[in-house]
C-alpha cells in the first residue's frame, strides 16, 4: 500500500482540513437547492446537505472543459461553470481548482520534467509522480485502500489510471476521501498529471460514485493545447 502512495492524501489535507459547510441551510433534508442559491462559492446551494447536494450535481450535469489563464491545457469537470481555479499552497502544481468554496471536489494538473534524452510512456510518468507525492504525502500518514488499476487509451497511446480511498487524520480530525489520477506523456520534456480527490464527509458512497464518474469518463478528455511542457507565466 504505502510503494502505491500518490496524490490523495496530499489533496485531502490541502483542501479539506477545517473545511465544512459554510451555506445556511433553509431547505427540508431530501429537498434540492432553490436554483437562485446554487453559485460557485456553494454549488449545494441552501440544501439541508450541501455537500451531498454538490455531489449530486457531480453525478447529473453534463462535462465540459476548462483552461490555466493562459490557455495551454483544458481539463474535464462536470457543472464547470461552478468550479473556480485557485492557486494550493503546499504543493508545487500547474494549475488547480475547487468546486465550491468548501472543497467539494478537487482538480489539479501537474507538470512534471523528466531527464534530457528520456522517452516517457503514461507508466513512467505515473511511477514518477507517485514516488514525488509519497514523500509530500508522508507527514499526514494517510491509511489507504489498495490502490486500483485502469488502462485506457489517450490520443491512441496507453494510459495510465489508478485510484484509491483513503483517510488522513489531521490534529482531531479525519478527512476520509475518493481519488484518481492519470499520466501523460504529453511533452518531449515532462509529463502531465491530472488528479481529483472527493471529501466524503459522511456521504463515502456518493463521493465514491463522483470519483468513479472521472475515473470512466473524464481522463481520456485531457488536451493539451501546446507542443511544449505548459507552464505558468
Amino acid at each position: 500500500m504505502q510503494r502505491a502512495l500518490a496524490l490523495g492524501p496530499c489533496l485531502a489535507v490541502l483542501g479539506l482540513a477545517g473545511c465544512g459547510s459554510s451555506a445556511q441551510a433553509t431547505q427540508p433534508p431530501g429537498v434540492p437547492p432553490r436554483p437562485s442559491t446554487v453559485t460557485v462559492a456553494e454549488p449545494g446551494g441552501d440544501a439541508h446537505d450541501p455537500h451531498s447536494a454538490a455531489l449530486a450535481r457531480q453525478l447529473s450535469e453534463p462535462w465540459g472543459e476548462r483552461n490555466d489563464k493562459d490557455n495551454q491545457l483544458l481539463v474535464p469537470l462536470p457543472d464547470t461553470p461552478k468550479w473556480k481555479r485557485v492557486r494550493y499552497f503546499g504543493i508545487e502544481h500547474f494549475l488547480g481548482f475547487r468546486y465550491g468554496d468548501d472543497h467539494h471536489v478537487i482538480a489539479l494538473a501537474f507538470v512534471q520534467e523528466v531527464e534530457p534524452g528520456t522517452v516517457a510512456d503514461s507508466k513512467t510518468c505515473i511511477r514518477r509522480f507517485e514516488s514525488w507525492a509519497r514523500a509530500r504525502a508522508k507527514p499526514f500518514e494517510p491509511k489507504l485502500s489498495e490502490v486500483g488499476e485502469r488502462d485506457s487509451k489517450w490520443r491512441d497511446r496507453p494510459l495510465s489510471i489508478r485510484f484509491v480511498d483513503g483517510y488522513a487524520d489531521v490534529g482531531l480530525s479525519r478527512h476520509e476521501f475518493s481519488a484518481a489520477w492519470a499520466a501523460y506523456p504529453a511533452y518531449p520534456d515532462a509529463c502531465l498529471i491530472y488528479a481529483i480527490a472527493v471529501p466524503w464527509r459522511e456521504h463515502g458512497e456518493v463521493a465514491k460514485k463522483v470519483r468513479d464518474r472521472f475515473l470512466t469518463e473524464a481522463f481520456e478528455r485531457v488536451n493539451p493545447l501546446t507542443p511544449n511542457k505548459a507552464m505558468r507565466k
